[in-house]
């Protein structure tokens, strides 16, 4: 198939991309003015502009939108950037994508839409996330989803991503924070937030998956294993030979499950391929060492 990716530079399109090339895919890559990556056909769009058809491949079969904005810490600082790249860029992509006869659209979406996460995070669940990144991310499938009655559409709701070449999100952050010596926070409780790791191998096929059978759907993606923030730790300090230090606070705050339901995941695949934790923080550690500046903790890094 002739394929369409945004987000290649980003952590779950460079996984994805050399996938595509290596099953056979013509896989055109879009990439900002002045950045490239080393896989596919680079086309160059900065997603703020209208596409122009000519700068565009002729023919595409799939479109998987993988692109995202960068900032999303600081409100309402980066509220403009999260807007712009997160709906106004899906929405030009989609309006190409419907006038170029684009077959299937694959949007990833991120966990964050269910904030503040207190009831059960299902597809079919009614929404209103209170932070940006959790709103800018439900507006650009609410965009979408009239597009479904022009092509197929898949959105896929990404559960904490992790796994080599990942930095500043919460699983190379926990690395740092161990190999330096610092207190790993616990929240709400003696355990701290509960939550699925979801190792990047596992993302890119549940996206092939939705590629090759163009799923019309809304699925939750992630890891079936769900582990609290001080089992991560001691998992990762495991690897490294070191013993996490622990900090509690917040002790009378109810503790906080970010576990969503995978009852539509589990009907399509095995989920019980997943690699699981130990497994998938091994193959970070000793593939990708993590050096980056420590950063505080982000509250939502789901994708």
């Amino acid at each position: 198939m002739r394929i369409l990716l945004t987000g290649c530079s980003g952590f779950v399109g460079s996984a994805l991309g050399p996938r595509l090339v290596a099953e056979g895919h013509e896989l055109f890559c879009v990439c900002r003015p002045g950045t490239s990556v080393a896989f596919g056909t680079t086309v160059v769009w900065d997603g703020a502009a209208s596409i122009e058809a000519s700068s565009f491949p002729k023919t595409v079969d799939v479109v998987v939108h993988a692109a995202q904005s960068r900032r999303y810490r600081d409100f309402p600082a980066d509220s403009r950037e999260m807007f712009d790249v997160n709906v106004g860029m899906t929405m030009r992509l989609l309006d190409w994508a419907a006038r170029a006869a684009v077959k299937h659209f694959c949007l990833l979406s991120s966990g964050a839409v269910y904030e503040p996460f207190a009831a059960a995070l299902r597809e079919d669940a009614g929404l209103a996330p209170p932070g940006f990144l959790g709103a800018s991310k439900f507006a650009s499938e609410v965009v979408a989803k009239p597009f479904s009655s022009i092509l197929s559409l898949s959105i896929l709701r990404l559960f904490f991503p992790y796994g080599p070449g990942q930095r500043d999100r919460l699983i190379p952050q926990l690395v740092r924070r161990i190999r330096d010596g610092g207190a790993i926070q616990l929240s709400g409780g003696t355990e701290g937030i509960r939550l699925a790791p979801t190792f990047i191998d596992d993302i890119v096929e549940v996206i092939l998956a939705s590629i090759a059978s163009s799923w019309t759907d809304t699925l939750n993606v992630a890891a079936s294993e769900t582990l609290s923030i001080r089992q991560i730790s001691n998992t990762i300090g495991q690897q490294l030979g070191l013993e996490p230090k622990f900090e509690i606070v917040n002790p009378n705050t109810p503790g906080v499950d970010i576990v969503p339901d995978l009852s539509r995941l589990a009907s399509r695949l095995d989920l019980r391929r997943f690699v699981q934790f130990k497994e998938g923080i091994q193959k970070t550690i000793s593939a990708s060492p993590v050096d980056a500046p420590d950063h505080r903790l982000a509250e939502s890094q789901h994708r």
